[in-house]
């Protein structure tokens, strides 16, 4: 069993052409999905007893199969934050189910956070789309933006921050990253008129978008929890993956969980998984005008099939050290 620590993880992902791998890997593991090849549950969440309903206070479990990668996963992590000691990938190979690896999960986890808006920027963006705004700046933020413009010949960003110095940041590393120019706006509102997609990448349960900012054939992407409104949801045609997790989370995921208490919003008026649009069985994109919103609340499967793919990577590159696992004697070799 291979023990991958952040270390490790960041020197198997370096080089170019990261995150179009990483698109195409969680592209694969959604068409699998859809064929039905694939197995997963609900996120389960464990509160701490001093603090319930708080986000950060809890242990959260995912577990998920993708048979056709050779693996399964378990996705273990707290809502701590701050550090890099929280998160980890169990990752166990399908033909045995023996555990494979264990691999650090804060650097990873935020590529594979990405990936799959990079998948639907892929197939629910217009053709033509060549501009992206942004609200926020953090490092899930640029993971979106280096998915998006993996799929998608995007030759603008406008960002937004509350904290200039973090949008100056954005644009010091992204610029040169992306090859893209990088835009400071004025406000949340600023950042996302006239834009093709539209994402909002933020900490979640602040609401940092208005359903009355949507224009015609934009595609609005959000990450967390809360940061857009009840009429943003209602004024798009919303796809979704593990729509049973979005609209049955714990704790409930906003504004979806209002919006189902009171019959406006439900299962039928998902337009569809975006696995089914990946797997043709569903319609993507309807017209040039169509507003779309996509959200996704992780998937264990996810985690399986980007936890196989950096477990590759990190063998060709003899990366990790080798745990005897099981063993009574001996220490672990490294392998480098």
């Amino acid at each position: 069993m291979l023990f991958l620590t952040e270390k490790d993880v960041k020197r198997a992902l370096e080089g170019e052409g990261t995150y179009r791998e990483a698109v195409d890997v969680i592209e694969t593991v959604l068409r699998q999905q859809s064929e039905g090849g694939t197995f997963h549950l609900k996120r389960l969440t464990m509160e701490h007893p001093q603090h319930p309903g708080h986000l950060w206070h809890n242990i959260r479990i995912l577990p998920g199969m993708v048979p056709g990668l050779g693996a399964a996963a378990v996705r273990v992590y707290s809502g701590y934050r701050g550090t890099n000691r929280s998160e980890v990938i169990c990752l166990f190979d399908w033909s045995d189910m023996g555990m494979s690896a264990i691999i650090s999960d804060f650097h990873l986890h935020a590529i594979r956070t990405a990936a799959p808006y990079g998948v639907a920027a892929k197939y629910l963006a217009r053709e033509d789309a060549s501009t992206l705004g942004m609200i926020g700046t953090g490092r899930y933020a640029r993971g979106l933006a280096e998915a998006v413009c993996a799929v998608r010949a995007i030759k603008t960003i406008k960002v937004y921050s509350r904290k200039p110095e973090n949008v100056r940041r954005f644009r010091a590393a992204m610029e040169p990253a992306l090859g893209v120019d990088v835009i400071p706006a004025a406000s949340g509102r600023d950042a996302v008129q006239n834009t093709d997609i539209m994402i909002t990448a933020t900490s979640g349960n602040v609401i940092v978008f208005e359903g009355q900012w949507l224009e015609p054939g934009c595609l609005y992407m959000s990450l967390a929890p809360g940061e857009c409104d009840e009429e943003t949801v209602l004024r798009s045609r919303v796809f979704l993956s593990a729509s049973d997790q979005v609209l049955g989370d714990t704790p409930p995921r906003k504004p979806f969980n209002t919006l189902v208490a009171s019959g406006r919003f439900g299962f039928e008026n998902v337009a569809a998984e975006l696995s089914d649009v990946v797997g043709g069985r569903k319609a993507g994109r309807r017209s040039p005008e169509e507003i779309i919103m996509y959200e996704s609340p992780g998937m264990g499967l996810l985690d399986a099939g980007i936890g196989q793919w950096v477990l590759d990577r990190a063998r060709k590159r003899r990366l990790g050290t080798e745990l005897p696992f099981g063993e009574e004697e001996g220490e672990p070799v490294v392998v480098r």
